[in-house]
């Protein structure tokens, strides 16, 4: 997982040129006449989804995970927490939706270690499959926020 924000710098070579990519494209492209929805910009290797939401209660979010992207979430505007833990097997499956949309959902896991990562406007994080995650957490209380996610097909991050 790496977290940052898209004010500071990170060094040139420590990411892959395609999460570089993902980190320039949020800097630099205004999203706020963009509505919800998918935007494929090199068919499946690199999509970018816009997502306006409205946060909610921790135990009403499920954990999750990737198998075939890594995922980038960029904090546009609002605020949540990103609860964040690594996948060490110890999980079980709720939901299956790898065929559909690359996504494993994870039943409560109490001996995950589970952070709360504080998400601000322009805040990013990003997911390998050993990563899991769950987005749309409410800080304070409910929230709308806009978020970019940009999916990057694994084979491409190397």
């Amino acid at each position: 997982m790496i977290f940052g924000h898209i004010n500071a710098p990170e060094f040139e070579h420590a990411y892959a040129p395609q999460i570089r990519r993902a980190i320039d494209y949020c800097r630099k492209t205004d999203v706020s006449r963009m509505k919800e929805g998918r935007y494929p910009l090199e068919g499946d290797s690199f999509i970018v989804l816009i997502n306006e939401r409205r946060t909610g209660k921790r135990e009403e979010k499920l954990p999750e995970i990737h198998r075939e992207y890594a995922e980038l979430q960029f904090i546009v505007s609002g605020k949540e927490y990103m609860g964040f833990y690594p996948d060490k097997g110890d999980n079980e499956i709720l939901k299956d939706c790898l065929e559909e949309k690359d996504t494993l959902y994870y039943k409560e896991n109490p001996v995950s270690g589970e952070v709360m990562l504080p998400m601000f406007t322009g805040s990013y994080a990003v997911f390998f499959p050993e990563d899991v995650h769950r987005p749309f957490c409410q800080m304070d209380g409910p929230e709308d926020i806009k978020k970019i996610v940009i999916k990057i097909k694994l084979d491409t991050v190397r």
